[in-house]
C-alpha cells in the first residue's frame, strides 16, 4: 500500500483516514494466526512512575494520567509483522507538573514573572486536566505463538489542558507523541489483554513564551474488543 512520500499534513491526514475509506481485508491464513490482525476497539488506562522535563531532562514531581479510547484497522502484513493503523481519543487527562526549584523565577533572574503572583503561580505543583486526539498512529504486532503478541506502536496528536502544562510560560495547547512496547495476550475469542510502556512526549513546539515539555515514563493496561 503506498504511503506519502513526504511527511507534510495532507499526507499526514491521508495516511490516518485511509484505512476508514478504504477498509483491507486480510487473508485468511493471516488472521488465524491471532488478534493482531483484527480491528479493534480498545480501552486503555495509564500513570507515568517518572516524569520530567523535555528541555533539559531535570525531574518533575508530578503525575501523568489518562484514559484512553483506542482504535485499530489492520493494513497489510510484511514478513509476518502486521502493521495497523491505530488512533486515541483521551477523554480524561490528568497532569500535576511544576517546575524544578532551579527553574522558579526570582527578582534576580526575571523580576517581571517573581513579582506577578498570578505569573508566578503557574510555577508552583498543580493539577491539569485534560482531553487529547491522537489520530496519526500504526501499531507493528508480532505474533511468537498463537495467543502472544508483540506490540509495538506509536500515536501522535495534540492535547489541550485547563492551565499550562508542564509549567511557566508553556501552553495549556500541546503536541503529544508516544511509542510504547506492549505485550498482548488473547483472552477468549473476541478480547485480548496488552500491558506495557510508553514514552509520552508532550510539548508546544516552542509556540509559547518557553518550551519545557515534558516526558512521563509511563506503564499502560489495555483490554481489546476484537471485531
Amino acid at each position: 500500500m503506498p504511503f506519502p512520500a513526504r511527511y507534510t499534513l495532507p499526507g499526514l491526514v491521508l495516511t490516518a483516514l485511509l484505512p476508514l475509506s478504504n477498509p483491507t481485508t486480510l487473508p485468511a491464513q493471516g488472521a488465524a494466526q491471532g488478534a493482531a490482525q483484527r480491528a479493534h476497539v480498545s480501552v486503555m488506562v495509564s500513570g507515568a512512575v517518572s516524569t520530567r522535563t523535555a528541555s533539559h531532562n531535570e525531574t518533575i514531581d508530578g503525575a501523568f494520567r489518562t484514559l484512553a479510547i483506542q482504535l485499530s484497522r489492520p493494513l497489510f502484513t510484511v514478513r509476518g509483522v502486521h502493521i495497523a493503523w491505530l488512533g486515541e481519543i483521551m477523554p480524561a487527562m490528568l497532569v500535576t507538573a511544576g517546575a524544578p526549584l532551579n527553574r522558579v523565577p526570582t527578582p534576580f533572574t526575571d523580576a517581571a514573572e517573581a513579582n506577578d503572583p498570578r505569573r508566578l503561580e503557574r510555577y508552583a505543583i498543580r493539577d491539569s486536566y485534560g482531553v487529547g486526539f491522537a489520530p496519526f498512529g500504526a501499531e507493528a504486532a508480532f505474533s511468537p505463538g498463537e495467543k502472544t503478541h508483540l506490540l509495538l506502536n506509536v500515536t501522535a496528536g495534540g492535547a489541550w489542558f485547563s492551565r499550562v502544562v508542564p509549567y511557566g510560560k508553556a501552553t495549556q495547547a500541546n503536541f503529544t507523541v508516544a511509542p510504547g512496547l506492549f505485550v498482548e495476550r488473547r483472552v477468549g475469542s473476541r478480547q485480548a489483554l496488552a500491558v506495557g510502556y510508553q514514552l509520552h512526549h508532550l510539548s508546544n513546539a516552542s509556540m509559547g513564551g518557553a518550551n519545557p515539555g515534558m516526558n512521563s515514563h509511563i506503564f499502560s493496561v489495555r483490554v481489546s474488543k476484537l471485531r
